[in-house]
């Protein structure tokens, strides 16, 4: 469905990354293709996953279209932005300290995003080449989004709670730079409430600040914005796989599926009679679903094990096989339950 247009000459990091340009065929619309070498399809899995996980938007991230996992290549086609990277808009603009201030205010907005959902993501290499900025949005010309973070291949999804220090340090590293580059440029000496207290937080941040949320609110400060509202997580989702994304052609399947395993438990024969057959039948309905709520990841249940969220594929057959036996193996000792109480 997609033709390339052209390449982006990239190399980022350990990965060997080839970056392209590329059409949907069907609309004519421009998206990135990236083809990652050793990538980690889990966490772009994530990214685009985000918004029916965590029941809210990823603001400030170019949205997932597609992954697709090729053994040791991972491809993604995400959203194109018609943006600079900072690195381009501080070369070729004359960028005032409120600007900056305005620029990593909303940067640490998108990181608390990303570091509180409820599988954390951690950027991982933060740079001036990897932010983009919409200058229109941040001078009060368009209530566009002001800023993305972009290139998430060094990135990691952890299971419960993420090690933010690195993206915070990586992130004041980039405020230091850019106000030394203003420095660099200005005619003029840079001076005054607002200098000193940005040129603080590029110095002192990294040892400061444990949480995206401190330096929102101290950068906020320094230009009279307040922190956005904590949005609390809504309740967790139980909606039965194949109804999640409110598809009807997948809606089907899993209807016709769901009503095969009823028709499965509803005729098969057992040995008892009363409520030790009814038992049975749930025992046998139970592990034909606990197979598909493993397998379609029903509310997050692979990624509280290590091996299943790792970029190994081996460790992921693996952790599939023992998961595998070990839901055969509960259910079958939860079928002899009525036969091992008549023993006792």
């Amino acid at each position: 469905m997609y033709e390339e247009v052209s390449e982006i000459p990239e190399n980022e990091g350990d990965y060997e990354t080839s970056v392209k340009y590329v059409r949907d065929i069907r609309d004519g619309k421009l998206y990135i293709k990236k083809e990652i070498k050793n990538g980690d399809e889990s966490l772009y899995q994530e990214l685009l996953e985000f918004e029916e996980i965590n029941e809210k938007k990823l603001l400030g991230v170019p949205q997932i279209i597609s992954v697709t996992d090729a053994g040791n290549t991972v491809y993604v086609i995400e959203e194109f932005i018609n943006c600079p990277t900072l690195k381009k808009v501080m070369e070729s603009q004359a960028v005032t300290a409120e600007t900056l201030t305005l620029i990593f205010r909303e940067i640490s907005i998108i990181l608390e995003r990303l570091h509180k959902g409820k599988s954390p993501i951690t950027h991982g290499s933060i740079s001036d080449a990897n932010i983009l900025v919409n200058m229109d949005a941040i001078n009060g010309n368009t209530k566009e989004q002001k800023v993305y973070l972009v290139d998430f291949n060094m990135g990691q999804k952890h299971l419960l709670k993420a090690d933010v220090s690195k993206d915070i340090t990586s992130t004041c590293n980039v405020l230091k730079s850019c106000m030394d580059t203003m420095m660099f440029k200005s005619i003029i000496e840079l001076e005054g409430e607002l200098w000193d207290g940005l040129m603080d937080i590029a110095k002192n941040g990294p040892a400061r600040y444990t949480t995206d949320r401190q330096m929102m609110l101290e950068l906020g400060k320094l230009i009279g914005k307040r922190a956005p509202r904590t949005v609390k997580p809504k309740k967790k989702n139980y909606t039965l796989p194949g109804f999640r994304t409110k598809k009807l052609w997948k809606g089907a399947i899993a209807s016709l599926g769901y009503l095969f395993m009823i028709m499965v438990a509803y005729y098969m024969d057992f040995d008892y009679y009363g409520l030790w057959n009814i038992y049975e039948r749930v025992c046998v309905l139970g592990g034909m679903f606990s197979y598909v709520a493993w397998f379609a990841n029903y509310m997050g249940v692979r990624d509280k094990y290590k091996a299943m969220t790792e970029k190994s594929i081996l460790k992921k057959l693996f952790g599939h096989f023992i998961a595998v036996v070990a839901i055969f193996g509960f259910w079958m000792v939860m079928l002899v339950g009525p036969d091992l109480f008549n023993l006792v």
